[in-house]
């Protein structure tokens, strides 16, 4: 019984000790005729009817829920996906744990607690006799919106809901549906995780690059990830298999369990086309589906045009045009300038220098179209003005040009106009020698870890140093640092940029802050350690040529929004043009196993605010694999990328918990995060009722209690009483 007076407070509790004094003082005065024990009694029957009309005042009562309202359920969920199977300590699996949680909610809760199972669904009894975790999958949102959608029979309102799980999903449904739903029913979901970080026994191979360009006349270098999850001490043999199955390579890796390494495999000739790298399972290996991986090789059959300009020769610039007029695969022109009236050239073709009193670097676009790539020396300010600087800017901004300042800041001073191409801002120079140390940025990248040794390589280490090195004073927005120098200093390591790239638009600016390459091909112990100078150089840039958005020789540019994708997501291929007379009409073709899809048209889109022209497909896979995604202008095929749909996961695949992902759908909706050692103080939690408020009932209805005969009797009979006395005694 409670109260629920009509006057505010806290006058009703004034009223019930103001209104028994007042009875006693009238009843004190009007018997002043009688004697002290009849006084006394007239007093006492006076003052419990005041005392009974004050109780009535206050509205004694109780709240009630309408009739109609039957009685709320607690649901239990208790996950029965396979996953529920592991041992993450001693011999208790995640399912007896979950399974002893809901005997003991359910227990306490008898007719007001349901426990059901999940695993792709929602399911029956979770406490029927034989259930084993053995379902292929888990739904744990799904599921949980079967609880409010009926398809659980229960007939009656939830009260909260009780999530007993690891928190895997293999089925991805949004979190969102489920927590409005249960905020809407102002239903809380409470979550008891279960597990650990369990990986299972897995080996894992992986293509680093699912794309790798063949040059002519040079080797193709593909580098494979292969990780040992709980294995054990392993040995197996990597392959590279063609799509006819014939083995090109193999190399043999050991690892014991935790161990990632990366394996490089070389092949002196290969043809493009499709391939897989392959291990063997291995024994006692729970995942087999990721044991191998596709890749694509595409072979360039386009020369790279290449432009250098020094204005300060020196052995830098002398080794690397030698360098590269001996490389198959590019077309070099040098211009040297010797004073401002004296320049020589080496043409592509030729090794003879031709002596000339005018520069010949490039002034109009029908110029720079020429090219692919342009290395500049020092001495830049004696062949850019003003009207070639604009000219070399929209080559990189608008034709996807690549530019590589190979020896530091390319001037002397200031360079009006040239400043924003440059990846950082020039500081002063530092003296000493500086070791060149690969990072992981440039690893992520492609420049490293492939055709040049891994960022991790002892190799460079045992390099010769490197001079002139400049202190950055600022990297510009968006310049990745792809590789640092680094001099030991008393204490310390003083350590400086010195490969930074960035993408101008379109086009790319990669600067070495460096001198003295030339050490790593002359210097004889650096002969030892193998070609590292023409290897660092040709693939310095060949990569700073295909990081730009257009590749050698090419009109179009073709760019995934991701190469890795979820089953079911659409993919969005852009499509970019150089510029010319002849506007494109592209289309995207798609080829699975080797064979074509029907080919996707692609819709021109607005151009840019400087005029330039692009073009987006939409790829929807239906199934899970490996696609090649190329695109061609008419028939005339263009550059082409790989495109990985990843498969919905498997309750093998990946068996460590996600608790986090729990926590998140309890602090959504009111809930709280148990722990299994918890069971009975959450079953106490869920069965005890709210404090009785009538702000948290706002649907109940207030019973008062003094209209009832058992109440209103006593006081009739008192207010008889009482008037029977005054009579008996002549107070009328």
């Amino acid at each position: 019984m409670t109260f629920s007076p009509a006057l505010p407070h806290p006058w009703p509790w004034i009223v019930l000790v103001a209104l028994p004094v007042l009875g006693l003082w009238l009843a004190w005065r009007a018997s002043f005729t009688l004697s002290t024990g009849k006084r006394v009694l007239f007093m006492l029957v006076r003052g419990l009817v005041f005392l009974a009309l004050a109780v009535v005042l206050l509205n004694p009562g109780e709240w009630k829920e309408p009739e109609h309202q039957e009685e709320k359920i607690h649901a239990v969920m208790l996950d029965r996906s396979a996953s529920m199977a592991v041992r993450d300590a001693g011999e208790a699996t995640r399912w007896s744990d979950g399974l002893s949680v809901a005997q003991t909610i359910a227990k306490q809760g008898g007719e007001k607690v349901k426990a059901f199972t999940f695993s792709d669904a929602l399911e029956g009894d979770a406490l029927a006799a034989g259930l084993k975790p053995e379902g292929q999958a888990s739904a744990v949102i799904h599921s949980g919106i079967g609880l409010f959608s009926g398809a659980s029979g229960l007939g009656r309102k939830l009260a909260s809901i009780t999530i007993i799980s690891d928190g895997r999903q293999t089925r991805e449904d949004a979190a969102a549906e489920l927590i409005l739903r249960a905020r809407a029913a102002q239903v809380p979901l409470h979550v008891v995780p279960l597990g650990g970080d369990w990986g299972g026994r897995d080996l894992i191979v992986r293509a680093t690059r699912r794309l790798v360009m063949a040059l002519p006349g040079k080797p193709v270098a593909v580098v494979v990830s292969v990780e040992n999850r709980g294995l054990g001490l392993i040995k197996p043999r990597v392959q590279l298999v063609d799509a006819a199955g014939k083995t090109h390579a193999e190399r043999d890796v050991e690892l014991d369990s935790g161990m990632k390494k990366s394996v490089l495999i070389e092949v002196p000739k290969l043809a493009g086309g499709d391939y897989r790298v392959i291990c063997a399972t291995q024994e006692g290996e729970d995942i087999t589906r990721n044991n191998e991986d596709r890749l694509r090789v595409q072979e360039l059959t386009s020369r790279t045009r290449v432009f250098i300009a020094e204005g300060a020769p020196y052995w830098d610039s002398k080794f690397l045009a030698q360098l590269l007029r001996e490389q198959g695969f590019m077309d070099v022109r040098a211009i040297y300038r010797l004073n401002d009236e004296r320049y020589f050239r080496v043409d592509a073709g030729t090794s003879e220098p031709v002596v000339s009193g005018e520069s010949t670097f490039p002034e109009t676009a029908e110029d720079f179209a020429k090219l692919d790539l342009i290395v500049l020396g020092k001495g830049a300010e004696g062949f850019l003005d003003a009207k070639r600087i604009e000219a070399l800017k929209s080559f990189v901004r608008d034709n996807g040009g690549a530019l590589l300042l190979a020896r530091g800041k390319s001037y002397a001073g200031k360079l009006p106009g040239f400043e924003p191409l440059e990846p950082v801002e020039w500081g002063v120079a530092l003296e000493g020698d500086f070791r060149f140390e690969p990072g992981s940025v440039g690893e992520a990248a492609g420049l490293f870890g492939q055709a040049l040794p891994e960022a991790q390589d002892p190799l460079w280490r045992q390099l010769p140093p490197l001079r002139d090195v400049a202190t950055i004073a600022k990297l510009k927005p968006f310049t990745q640092v792809m590789a640092m120098g680094v001099k030991p200093a008393v204490g310390r390591e003083e350590r400086i940029p010195l490969l930074a790239a960035k993408h101008f638009v379109r086009g790319v600016v990669v600067a070495l802050n460096a001198d003295g390459l030339w050490k790593w091909d002359f210097d004889p112990q650096a002969r030892k350690l193998g070609n590292m100078y023409e290897e660092f150089w040709t693939q310095l840039l060949q990569w700073t040529a295909s990081y730009a958005e257009f590749l050698p020789g090419q009109e179009l540019s073709l760019r995934l929004s991701e190469s890795n994708a979820k089953l079911g997501r659409g993919v969005r291929a852009s499509i970019g043009w150089r510029g010319g007379k002849d506007v494109p009409q592209p289309k995207v073709r798609v080829f699975h196993d080797g064979k074509p899809l029907p080919d996707i048209i692609a819709s021109e889109a607005e151009s840019d605010t400087e005029g330039r022209r692009s073009w987006t497909a939409l790829l929807q896979p239906e199934n899970p694999g490996t696609y090649r995604v190329q695109v061609f202008n008419g028939d005339k095929p263009g550059p082409e990328a790989v495109l990985n749909v990843l498969a919905p996961p498997t309750e093998q695949e990946s068996l460590a918990a996600d608790p986090e992902f729990l926590r998140e759908l309890a602090d959504a909706t009111g809930g709280r995060v148990w722990q299994p050692a918890q069971a009975a103080e959450l079953a106490k939690h869920l069965l005890t009722p709210p404090p009785d408020h009538a702000k948290e009932r706002e649907k109940a209805i207030w019973h008062p209690l003094w209209p009832q005969w058992w109440l209103l009797t006593p006081l009739i009979l008192l207010l008889a009483l009482e008037w029977w006395s005054r009579r008996r005694l002549g107070l009328l």
